[in-house]
């Protein structure tokens, strides 16, 4: 998508895209992990050195391993939710569904959530939003693993308000995050903007709980095709989104 195209109005009824006044926004929530930020270390050599700590021969790629995430059964915290990415992984790719416990144990050890960045327009993203009114985080995972990224990139006091979905509600795409967030922000979800990098879980999350949405998503993403709920906006960088507001 060009850049021009990234920062106009999807009329979701027709597949070209159109110059249609843009909705009204008086407050933004965005998504953490791989919207406003993206972690250092080499996917590979994480998951590589998991396999190896666990004994367990490698059976899937990186990509091979997140791709199963939409068909990921819900969890109450990270370790769960890892044992269930494995287990679902294994048994698509044939590996051991026996050892996923053990895999999600090495690979949060594995993990440093200090080694963390911001994505490309993410800081300008974040000012354009606070400028506009509330902010809120709205993020799957559990708030400890979660505010280690934020402590380490300066982030904890940047939001109004804090949704930890999979620990304090169902994780997205369900609406209850969205609703929670609306609630503790005191806002209308018709006038509030959702900035999240997933198609299944951020964009149709929001768009089901009556929210504007916009894609921000990695370069493996780019392809990926909304198959209900298309996002009102699609970015190239998070610097874009002050056009939108």
């Amino acid at each position: 998508m060009t850049a021009h195209a990234a920062r106009t109005l999807i009329d979701v009824s027709s597949p070209t895209v159109c110059m249609n006044t843009s909705p009204s926004v008086a407050a933004v929530c965005f998504d953490l992990d791989d919207t406003l930020i993206r972690y250092d270390q080499d996917p590979e050599a994480v998951l590589d050195r998991a396999f190896r700590r666990a004994g367990v021969g490698p059976f899937c790629s990186p990509d091979e391993l997140w791709a199963v995430a939409t068909d990921t059964a819900d969890a109450a915290d990270d370790h769960e939710f890892l044992t269930n990415l494995f287990r679902e992984a294994a048994d698509r790719y044939g590996g051991p569904t026996e050892t996923a416990d053990t895999l999600a144990r090495t690979y949060e050890a594995a993990t440093d959530h200090t080694a963390v960045s911001f994505r490309p327009g993410a800081e300008a993203a974040l000012a354009a939003a606070q400028s506009v009114g509330p902010v809120g985080l709205i993020t799957n995972g559990g708030r400890e693993t979660q505010e280690v990224k934020l402590r380490e990139l300066g982030l904890t006091d940047a939001f109004d308000t804090h949704v930890y979905a999979g620990e304090q509600t169902p994780p997205k795409p369900a609406g209850e995050p969205f609703a929670r967030a609306a609630t503790a922000l005191s806002v209308d979800p018709t006038e509030t903007l959702y900035v999240g990098n997933s198609l299944h879980h951020d964009v149709a999350g929001a768009k089901r709980a009556g929210w504007h949405a916009a894609w921000y998503p990695r370069e493996s993403d780019r392809d990926e095709r909304p198959d209900e709920h298309a996002p009102d906006y699609t970015f190239e960088t998070l610097a874009e989104l002050e056009r939108a507001l």
